[in-house]
């Protein structure tokens, strides 16, 4: 049955690595979080996984710095951990950034942060161990309706990929340097297992970040801050049940820190523009989660999973020390989105001899609070109540058909808090969102499939609300309604050229039909903030694929997408067209070297023309696994290795980094 394939190619992933165990590629990846755990070939929609080698052979100093290696995906404007952003598959640029249109999980868990130009991902890439892209809207049954470009999915390190050989106890210790940005890292993970019942993690990181320079030496960013992360998990486990509880804290403390996080100063963007100055600013952003499962091995209807969990992401503005770069008193202050969830998720395995069918039936219920202080009209402060009920079936015929099924269905309701003067109203909608997808496997080799998945994205506080320079809230702002369709083809199999080699790809095309498009007009005093446009459409083709021959591998994504608002008119939101290439070479068992790059067409959006650029990462990594270096890691890489001067055509205004060079080593006890 299906099973016998994941074996497969998780073998092949092994074999054809031979004698040199550290080449760490891997063929056709196990994809955890799109339903029922699977290899890659197998799901019917575009995924890709970022696991633990590959961040660490990126050595990602930023969120951005990993789906970098993505196809479909691009950072929005900045190089600033602090002002992270993303676009996928055209849903996401400059100031409309689409935070609600990307979904984003941590341990499963939504952060979520809007205020303007201030970016709105705080995450410390240290502390992951892995990243899941779902690209398009197939999974927003089980993660969230409205998710118009897809779901970022990140995982936290665990105490079991530190304990080994019955180790009860590990410590590791990682330094990190870079030149563009002027940064030192510290990390210290702890972890305790003293029995197979119990297993906790404690990692406490610090950064010290200054500015970045683009590749003519032009300053791009000030981050200037000094930024503490904390990291606490801790899980028993007593036959079928298992409690665990997690907490995690981003504390940045920036000193004379750019307002502007996505595009720095900016002077004389505007006429007369003195720039957007510079601020004493407190960034923070928490994940706590309380978590309960219950999974008996004899009873496979269920697989039960109660969660209560906390989220936060604020800032906090302050006047900076330079006179001649103030800050608009209007943007100071703080601002921030607290949101509390329950929920409630079973996974009842209802197989037979005839078919593998999974059910999967969840409910939630949330409160997000967006408040500042003090108010703000451009940030007006609301309560948003949610309640969410869905359901996936999942059934494969004969080992060759699995068809998943899927409806949820998000209630909202945004009351505004008595700060907002413009109006009091309560604004109520329901999203419902179907959808059908099918992969057919043709034989070992080769699967076909099909995606058809209607998308159902509520409007936010902010953009019913929004009020900025004597601006008018929306009450009748409509909710984006897409439908998606996608197909494909993927491919795996072993010893194409040699007897050692792996391969898989997949080349997924997909077709974006939104109506009612959310945009903001930028109208001011006495027109609405925010309105829809009759339609938009995104289409595009990615395609994906790895190869393992002994020490050789290599990886490869490519992007053609295009996009079109009403009359034609091409939507700015359009990335790159590029090819994403990397090659590895493992030279000893304990010696890898390799490059990752960039290339990238010109793009021509109505906001102006995008020139094309190529750049280059090469890395090298040091493991040896015996003797008194063992547990030693040793990382070298230079990103943009020939300092090129590009500006993606997702970034507003500003180039991206220049050459940075990166040292890290790391020892675990």
């Amino acid at each position: 049955m299906k099973s016998n394939r994941f074996i497969l190619a998780v073998v092949a992933a092994i074999t054809a690595q031979g004698a040199y165990a550290q080449q760490s590629t891997e063929v056709d990846p196990i994809v955890i979080n799109a339903g029922q755990s699977k290899v890659a070939s197998d799901v019917p929609q575009s995924v890709t996984v970022v696991n633990q080698e590959k961040l660490d052979e990126t050595q990602a100093a930023t969120i951005g710095d990993i789906l970098d290696t993505v196809p479909g995906v691009s950072g929005v404007g900045s190089s600033s951990p602090l002002g992270q952003s993303f676009n996928i598959r055209g849903v996401g640029a400059g100031l409309d950034a689409a935070e609600s249109s990307i979904i984003t999980l941590v341990d499963g868990e939504e952060l979520y942060y809007e205020s303007y130009r201030q970016g709105s991902l705080f995450v410390e890439p240290e502390l992951l161990k892995r990243v899941e892209v779902l690209r398009g809207p197939g999974s927003s049954t089980l993660y969230g309706s409205g998710a118009m470009g897809g779901v970022i999915l990140m995982e936290t390190k665990d105490a079991s990929d530190f304990l080994k050989d019955g180790d009860t106890f590990a410590v590791r210790q990682k330094l990190t340097f870079e030149s563009n940005e002027d940064k030192f890292q510290s990390t210290t993970i702890m972890a305790f297992a003293p029995n197979n019942k119990f297993d906790a993690l404690f990692a406490v990181s610090y950064s010290d970040i200054g500015e970045s320079q683009d590749g003519d030496g032009n300053t791009l960013i000030r981050t200037n801050a000094q930024i503490g992360n904390f990291l606490g998990k801790a899980n028993y486990t007593e036959g079928a049940h298992t409690i665990g509880f997690s907490y995690q804290h981003l504390y940045a403390d920036g000193e004379n820190q750019d307002f502007n996080q996505l595009d720095g100063p900016q002077v004389g963007r505007f006429p007369g523009f003195a720039g957007w100055g510079v601020g004493d600013i407190t960034t923070e952003s928490q994940v706590a989660k309380l978590e309960y499962n219950f999974a008996p091995e004899d009873n496979p209807f269920w697989d039960l999973t109660a969660t209560l969990s906390y989220t936060n992401s604020s800032k906090e503005v302050q006047q900076g020390t330079v006179a001649a770069e103030p800050i608009s008193a209007s943007l100071l202050g703080e601002r921030s989105y607290e949101l509390w969830k329950l929920k409630v998720e079973n996974v009842a395995n209802l197989s037979n001899d005839a078919f593998e069918h999974y059910l999967t039936f969840g409910v939630a219920t949330s409160r997000k609070d967006r408040s500042a202080n003090p108010s703000s009209t451009s940030h007006a402060e609301a309560i948003t109540e949610s309640y969410e009920i869905y359901a996936q079936s999942e059934m494969t015929f004969n080992d060759r058909l699995t068809v998943t099924a899927g409806l949820r269905m998000d209630h909202q309701k945004i009351a505004p808090k008595s700060t907002f003067a413009a109006s009091s109203a309560t604004v109520s909608e329901t999203a419902v969102e179907p959808q059908l997808a099918a992969i057919y496997r043709l034989n070992d080799n080769w699967n076909v499939f099909g995606s058809v998945a209607r998308v159902n994205r509520l409007p936010t506080d902010d953009e019913i609300f929004d009020a900025f320079s004597g601006g008018l809230p929306n009450l009748n702002l409509r909710s984006e309604k897409g439908m998606n369709y996608e197909v494909g083809v993927s491919y795996t199999g072993q010893s194409l050229f040699r007897a050692d080699d792996a391969v898989d790809f997949k080349v997924t095309a997909f077709y974006n039909d939104i109506k009612d498009k959310i945009i903001r007009t930028g109208g001011g005093a006495g027109v609405i903030g925010f309105d829809n446009i009759d339609s938009a459409i995104i289409k595009g083709l990615e395609a994906e694929g790895r190869y393992i021959s002994g020490r050789f591998s290599a990886s490869a994504g490519i992007t053609l997408i295009d996009g079109e608002g009403p009359n034609g008119a091409k939507l700015d939101t359009i990335a790159n067209n590029s090819i994403k290439l990397g090659l590895g070479y493992q030279i000893l068992p304990e010696l890898k070297i390799g490059v990752n790059s960039v290339f990238a067409a010109d793009r021509t959006q109505s906001r102006g023309n995008f020139d094309a650029y190529n750049v280059h990462n090469i890395y090298a990594t040091y493991r040896p696994d015996h003797g008194p270096l063992d547990g030693l890691e040793v990382r070298f890489g230079v990103d943009n290795v020939l300092d090129e001067t590009y500006q993606p055509a997702t970034y507003l205004s500003q180039a991206a980094k220049g050459r940075n060079v990166k040292l890290s080593l790391a020892k675990t006890f």
